[in-house]
């Protein structure tokens, strides 16, 4: 207690302070306030010391700071400030580069020309200066939040994370911390502070719950950010470590408007050419093992397993994993799609033409149109992340976590349709030798087009090189290597498994791949897995599901809000560009922290209200958005320069805004057409090719 208060009661200062605080969440956080307006602590303890001004805090009987709260935040404060001063290069992803958007689309050019307008170059990088400034503190622990009172008050914290997995430690700092005088630093616009209380305390847990506060801080994170581990926790210090390893996988993710587009006009053809979509979610219910084929190294292996129960389960093949299959003469019961863009349609137009005639196809609505007609019957389902859902869907053929691979989607698809035994064949989202990325006779490995498969086995060299991975737990222990797209996509399987499980339980998923190792999914060897497939296989049950999925009933899209649709999505356009244009404009922008702000509230637009307002038009424009924020913040806070920053955030103004007010215009002109396969060249190009 301060000298003032040394004669009052500290049990009436304590609780006088937990009331204030409890009244100011009821107001603020009302989440907060409703667990713990009648918390009672049992095993928490703050302990106050009348002979000094100094507070312990005790739980399950341990004191976690020998009596000297205050004494131990003030250390903790000064080594963090110590460490992270001013002028310091933080080590941390580079800028965008000239030519990294590569795309000689409308946006990506934008964005590209604005990297070329830098004084900051490849060559002269080193590294981001920090400012007189943090972007983004989390707060790993609260204890009884001497720390946060003090780092905040000190007026250089920007935005903040307050993290706390432990509730009763959350309760204790109710009667020591004033949460409302903290609250109260992060009201200036572009500034906020979140509340992360609970989250389970392992590294899983406490990272999952962590990575998704922090995407609302794009482009600060995963550029700029802090950690301020409180008590030294090991889990914490992981999860940081981990955080910034893993930092340019959240980039894989932003998607592009000009990739968006794309796939509009993709959908677009699909719709008006009567393809029909899958049935209702859950309308399939069966425990017939269902193999999804992915095409990575491992399935060399388990082709003879695949072959030794073909009659008797659903084969489900995934991306490139279909020539595998072929290759071999098994035929999938159907094939799964995703990619849109052209190269797509080349590499299957490249396999035996009469082999994929017998071959069904279930592909997301975006896909090449030209696919369409290669093979058997044709079903399409809407994928969740993309605007496509939102605009023409419907919640009964939309399939959610089916990105960013074939065999995510595969996965989701099946899943989410009610079949309950699914395993997972080349799924490795990994490898021992970055030189056998793929099975023997992928596409990637060998094919009859020299030129494609020679572009494609330079794609994968540069994607696969020592320099672009990174070590991921394997199925027996070990270590294998994966790419910022194979890590993604492993965690979004992992995703789906745990949200599946969470609703079902009675759903199963097997590793049968020896990658990555798959949270959630039990690694089965071969004797393993035959002995499932002879009790649970059934060729009129899988013969049963494939009538259902085919069916003659299906519908195809209603194209009678097309129109509207399309008209909306301009509106909403030009609705975008005016509360950017607004945001921008009646800001000051001319240092590190003004870009800071102005990118932390347009963000905190997207994230918090855009994407509650019109999901499906956030998913289409996000990327766009975001790679402006991107481009401007890091190349700021890469500069050294005052006057160089004022005048590259000058030209970032103007690109940004020009941009932006040009979009409705050039949407209309994609999307407004006649849809004819022979007079569309956005259908014949790769996203690579220009428009």
């Amino acid at each position: 207690m301060n000298a003032k208060n040394q004669n009052q009661n500290p049990a009436l200062a304590f609780a006088h302070r937990r009331t204030r605080n409890l009244e100011f969440f009821s107001r603020t956080y009302p989440a907060i306030y409703n667990f713990y307006k009648n918390y009672q602590m049992t095993r928490a303890e703050v302990v106050i010391s009348t002979a000094e001004d100094e507070v312990d805090l005790r739980v399950d009987g341990k004191s976690l700071y020998n009596g000297q709260a205050r004494a131990r935040a003030k250390q903790g404060v000064e080594l963090f400030e110590n460490t992270f001063t001013p002028g310091k290069k933080m080590p941390s992803l580079p800028p965008p580069w000239p030519g990294d958007y590569y795309h000689p689309r409308f946006a990506h050019m934008a964005v590209d020309n604005l990297t070329k307008s830098s004084p900051v170059t490849r060559e002269s990088f080193t590294g981001y200066p920090i400012p007189n400034f943090y972007p983004l503190v989390v707060f790993q622990g609260v204890g009884l939040g001497y720390q946060i009172e003090q780092l905040v008050e000190s007026g250089r914290v920007e935005n903040a994370i307050v993290l706390e997995p432990d509730v009763e430690i959350f309760a204790a700092s109710l009667l020591t911390t004033d949460w409302e005088k903290i609250y109260n630093a992060f009201q200036k616009s572009g500034q906020s502070l979140r509340f992360l209380i609970g989250a389970k305390h392992t590294e899983e847990g406490i990272w999952g719950a962590l990575l998704e506060n922090l995407l609302h801080f794009s482009p600060i994170f995963p550029i700029m950010n802090f950690f301020l581990n409180e008590r030294g926790d090991p889990v914490m210090e992981q999860v940081a470590r981990r955080l910034n390893r893993e930092a340019v996988a959240s980039l894989t993710v932003w998607g592009h408007y000009d990739d968006e587009v794309r796939q509009i006009n993709n959908a677009l053809h699909a719709f008006y050419s009567g393809i029909r979509t899958i049935p209702e979610r859950g309308s399939l219910e069966s425990d017939v093992p269902v193999l999804i084929i992915g095409s990575g190294p491992s399935l060399d292996n388990r082709i003879d397993d695949i072959k030794s129960v073909r009659n008797r389960v659903l084969i489900v093949s995934a991306g490139t994993g279909l020539r595998v299959l072929l290759e071999n003469d098994i035929y999938p019961d159907f094939h799964v799609e995703l990619e849109s863009d052209y190269l797509n349609y080349r590499v299957l137009s490249s396999y035996d033409r009469a082999k994929l005639k017998k071959v069904r196809i279930i592909a997301a609505s975006q896909v090449c149109p030209l696919v369409w007609d290669l093979f058997g019957d044709q079903r399409l389902y809407f994928k969740k992340e993309s605007p496509i859902s939102g605009l023409f869907g419907s919640p009964e053929t939309t399939i959610s976590h089916g990105t960013p691979t074939c065999t995510n989607a595969a996965l989701a698809v099946c899943s989410q349709m009610g079949l309950s035994n699914i395993f997972l064949f080349g799924t490795d989202f990994g490898f021992a030798d970055n030189k056998k990325h793929h099975a023997k006779q992928s596409i990637y490995m060998k094919s009859e087009d020299e030129s494609l498969h020679a572009e494609l086995s330079e794609g994968a060299t540069k994607a696969f090189s020592n320099t672009k991975t990174f070590a991921v737990k394997g199925v027996h222990g070990n270590s294998v290597q994966t790419t910022p797209t194979y890590f993604t996509a492993k965690r979004s399987v992992e995703s789906l498994i745990s949200l599946t499980n969470a609703r079902a339980s009675t759903v199963n998923f097997f590793n049968c791949a020896d990658g990555a190792d798959i949270e959630g999914a039990k690694w089965l060897d071969s004797p393993a897995f035959l002995e499932m497939a002879e009790e649970f296989g059934s060729e009129k049950n899988r013969d049963r599901i494939l009538a259902t999925l085919f069916s003659e009933n299906a519908k195809p899209v209603a194209t009678d809000r097309i129109e509207s649709q399309l008209k909306a999505t301009e509106d909403s356009l030009k609705r975008l560009h005016s509360t950017i244009s607004g945001l921008i404009k009646s800001k000051k922008l001319e240092g590190k922290k003004d870009i800071t702000r102005v990118t932390s509230e347009i963000s905190r637009y997207m994230e918090q209200e855009l994407v509650k307002q019109d999901p499906s038009f956030y998913y289409m424009i996000r990327g766009a958005v975001r790679h402006f924020l991107y481009v401007g913040f890091a190349h700021t806070l890469a500069m050294e320069n005052s006057r160089e920053v004022t005048e590259f955030l000058k030209q970032w103004k103007t690109s940004f805004l020009n941009c932006f007010e040009q979009l409705p215009k050039h949407f209309h002109n994609v999307t407004h057409k006649e849809y004819k396969m022979d007079n569309d060249p956005w259908i014949y190009q790769s996203i690579n090719d220009p428009e």
